[in-house]
């Protein structure tokens, strides 16, 4: 501990001239400052910012973030993403957290930015660790830890190596997470980053209250505080009041541990550390047990229950999570297709100016030519082979899509049809034996024989189970009838050699082109009928759906921002088919065409 004193004397002496961070100090030193001055003066203070004024940090970061992403200013944006992510997680809003850190992500990739790659991973795998998600944790601090060495980032380095010591001893592992923490001492003592000495030294303190040294584990405490309170990191200050109640309650110094985590509730309401508040009133109630106090245990146990249930649930933050992953591949796919079109444009013009030269220099330029078009043609075969690979991945990213799609309509179908459906049923029969008035029980039987109806059109709208067990056909025929009992529209199905033993895959996508358009004509087509035709031909299926409604302009629905036609193409694109409509403003009848071949939907 003595190598530390040195340091901590450099650290007290720069306090005293430490600029002021809170609202009305970030304000006073900004003021002048140009837009991207005053987003770099916020990444770079981030940490001062948010110890010093939670609610501060956190508007700057978003106004911070929008302003670089307005102007184009990705190094800035990246960073501003990053810490107002970092902010959000704190507060508690775990909801909108992965978007930011994603978005950061991607930023940092495309710069190519290793030491901002190691930043955004590490913070990543806080995330996914407060998840329990062990793997995905370790994974980021994996990449994390080997940005951070490529370029020598102690730093970030310090960082991912600290985690992976936490994680270790938060799983009972303190011998495993020792090396860890003393490798992050000496990177911090390096480096002379007092934030971080600040962090090791609570993780230090932990490894001697394992080893049964409790004045040691105390004495780290009290140095990390010291650091701490010198920078005026009063977030840090909370969670050390916090920590030094933890240690005292497990040493049962009942008493002195309350006081030291009161402080820290107080410190962490003040700054709005909604976790940490979460994390104290349940520290306390297990405090106030201690002391056979329950009514006071009791009150602390009501008060973290509250705060937990208004926090956002992770379950739900994975999804969003997953939902931004999708989000980022289709744009990077979109960028590429117009990165690509742009290089084809270039190409063309370089051609034209190929002939050119041709024509008024025969000699020299077909040479030229001939070195062009070798090199050309390796070019196009080498594009060829990353535009297949890209291709592919989409293809299978997308049918893993949609068959997940599928089978959770399958699920929640089978659970309305065999859950709701059976209840209904007995809840009918148990009525029809009571001794009630009649028109009451025909009333109720009636509201019953609705209610069961209705669950069952939902049922088979997710998943049919007549296309599970029946086929095509036979599902597309029920489908139809159940159109035709509405009595508004007549839905005719024919079908010819359709094969019983079609692949899964073909048999739901053509089903689902069919409910998607039926569905387009019944909403905006204002059809009398419907012919609905399907033909398995030795190479091809071919369906074809004719109606008698008003026509359309095809622009608008090709170019509109609807899920349904987004929804048929997906599934065309699976099976490998392709699509013709037939339809124009004012006239009556439209007719829409897919042809599907046969050997390419069975190896798609």
């Amino acid at each position: 501990m003595k190598a530390c004193w040195p340091f901590l004397f450099i650290l007290f002496s720069i306090s005293a001239l430490a600029r002021q961070f809170d609202a009305a100090g970030s304000q006073t030193q900004m003021q002048g400052m140009a837009d991207q001055q005053k987003v770099r003066f916020i990444n770079e203070n981030f940490y001062a910012l948010y110890s010093a004024d939670f609610a501060n940090a956190k508007a700057l970061a978003e106004w911070a973030a929008a302003n670089a992403a307005l102007n184009q200013w990705q190094q800035e944006e990246a960073y501003a993403q990053m810490n107002w992510g970092i902010v959000t997680y704190l507060s508690g809003d775990y909801e909108h957290v992965p978007e930011k850190y994603f978005r950061s992500l991607s930023l940092f990739e495309e710069l190519n930015d290793k030491n901002g790659i190691a930043a955004v991973n590490n913070e990543m795998a806080v995330f996914y660790h407060k998840q329990n998600d062990l793997d995905k944790a370790l994974a980021c601090l994996a990449v994390a830890e080997k940005n951070a060495r490529e370029v020598n980032d102690l730093k970030h380095l310090g960082t991912s190596l600290a985690h992976r010591g936490a994680f270790l001893s938060r799983r009972g592992k303190i011998e495993a997470a020792k090396p860890y923490y003393l490798e992050v001492y000496e990177i911090r003592k390096k480096t002379a980053d007092s934030v971080g000495l600040g962090y090791v030294l609570l993780d230090l303190s932990e490894i001697a209250l394992h080893e049964g040294n409790l004045n040691q584990a105390l004495n780290y405490i009290s140095e990390s505080s010291n650091i701490r309170q010198k920078i005026g990191d009063k977030q840090g200050v909370a969670v050390n009041l916090v920590t030094k109640g933890e240690v005292l309650l497990q040493a049962k110094k009942i008493k002195e541990a309350i006081a030291s985590l009161e402080a820290g509730l107080k410190q962490g309401e003040a700054i709005g550390y909604i976790d940490l508040v979460k994390f104290t009133l349940g520290a306390l109630a297990d405090a106030h047990i201690e002391l056979n106090d329950y009514k006071t245990a009791y009150t602390y146990r009501e008060q973290h229950h509250a705060l937990n249930d208004s926090l956002f649930n992770l379950d739900k933050a994975k999804v969003i999570q997953e939902m931004q992953t999708r989000y980022e591949t289709v744009k990077k796919e979109n960028e590429i297709l117009l990165l690509k079109q742009e290089n084809e444009v270039k190409d063309s013009r370089l051609a034209q100016s190929m002939q050119a030269i041709v024509i008024l220099l025969v000699v020299l330029a077909l040479i030229l030519a001939l070195g062009y078009l070798w090199k050309n043609r390796l070019q196009l075969k080498q594009q060829a082979e990353l535009q297949s690979t890209r291709a592919a991945l989409r293809e299978s990213q997308l049918k893993a899509v949609i068959a997940s799609q599928e089978e959770e309509r399958k699920r929640f179908a089978a659970d309305l049809h065999d859950g709701f459906g059976q209840m209904i049923s007995a809840l009918r029969l148990t009525l029809s034996k009571e001794k009630i008035e009649k028109p009451t029980v025909d009333h109720a039987l009636g509201v019953l024989n609705e209610m069961n109806t209705e669950i069952r059109n939902i049922a088979f709208n997710l998943m049919p189970q007549v296309l599970v067990k029946n086929g095509l056909s036979e599902a597309v025929k029920e489908f139809a009838a159940r159109i035709n009992r509405a009595g508004a529209v007549v839905v005719t199905v024919q079908t010819f050699n359709l094969d019983e033993a079609m692949p899964a895959d073909l048999r739901i996508a053509l089903y689902r082109i069919c409910q998607e358009w039926v569905n387009n004509i019944l909403k905006y087509g204002a059809a009398n009928h419907i012919t609905i035709q399907m033909v398995q031909h030795p190479q091809e299926l071919v369906l074809t759906i004719e109606d008698d409604g008003t026509g359309f302009d095809l622009s608008t629905l090709t170019a509109g921002q609807g899920n349904g036609w987004k929804n048929i193409n997906s599934r065309l694109h699976m099976i490998k088919g392709t699509i013709e409509i037939d339809t124009a403003p004012g006239r009556r009848g439209t007719t829409l065409v897919v042809a599907v071949p046969l050997a390419m939907a069975q190896a798609a």
